[in-house]
């Protein structure tokens, strides 16, 4: 009950025209950016194509509150942006160790178009999420919330935030893929496959000696996917 009192003694924004502008302006671009994302959802998922995404939804429902200049969506946002802009651009130095190179370029080699579309649109979220970043932490904006009580907090908060748990998830996941358990799962797909091939693991779930992992066997001609247990 206390948080809540906290929370409505706080006086409202008082929104001057160039604040309400900046935020119809990002809001009205992440209810697009939802709309598009949930579209393409939908197009996958007929499809058949395997698609993850965080945004969709969350994104209108953030657009339209941000449209109307709400206070704690407005710092949530402010927040978000800032937080995983700075965890996908940590990602990007990253991705040589968690991602073979010469499987990247076999890849691209055989699939071009999907890469290239894949990278734009990695490129294309993380440009707009720093523009959501950066307007809403314009002077007028912080200025508004800062004086009813919901102030985003300092600039490098969230994005140290984001490029802290990039870090601790790519440690993670090379500490947890390359052991004991990642050899048995390449010994066993060694033997599906045989000789010739490389192999990267992509999923691998293992408890004391049983275990399950699915791995990408690949040459310089074709990617197999490949499941063993053991």
């Amino acid at each position: 009950m206390l948080p809540q009192k906290a929370r409505s003694s706080a006086p409202k924004p008082e929104i001057s025209d160039e604040v309400r502008q900046i935020l119809h302006r990002v809001g009205l671009a992440l209810i697009i950016f939802g709309l598009v994302d949930i579209g393409l959802m939908i197009y996958c998922i007929v499809n058949g194509v395997s698609y993850s995404s965080s945004f969709n939804v969350f994104a209108v429902i953030s657009g339209i509150y941000l449209w109307r200049g709400h206070p704690w969506y407005v710092k949530w946002v402010t927040r978000a942006a800032g937080f995983y802009a700075a965890a996908f651009c940590t990602m990007v130095p990253m991705m040589p160790f968690l991602f073979p190179v010469d499987l990247g370029m076999l890849e691209l080699r055989l699939h071009p178009a999907g890469v290239v579309v894949g990278t734009v649109a990695t490129i294309g979220v993380v440009v707009f999420l720093v523009w959501v970043f950066r307007e809403l932490r314009q002077s007028p904006v912080l200025a508004a919330y800062t004086v009813a009580g919901y102030s985003p907090g300092q600039f490098w908060v969230a994005p140290l935030c984001g490029v802290m748990l990039a870090l601790g998830a790519g440690g993670l996941f090379i500490v947890l893929m390359h052991g004991d358990a990642e050899q048995t799962a390449i010994r066993l797909a060694t033997v599906k496959t045989g000789p010739g091939y490389h192999y990267f693991v992509t999923r691998l779930s293992y408890a004391g000696d049983r275990g399950t992992a699915e791995l990408l066997a690949y040459d310089n001609r074709e990617i197999k996917t490949l499941q063993v247990e053991w």
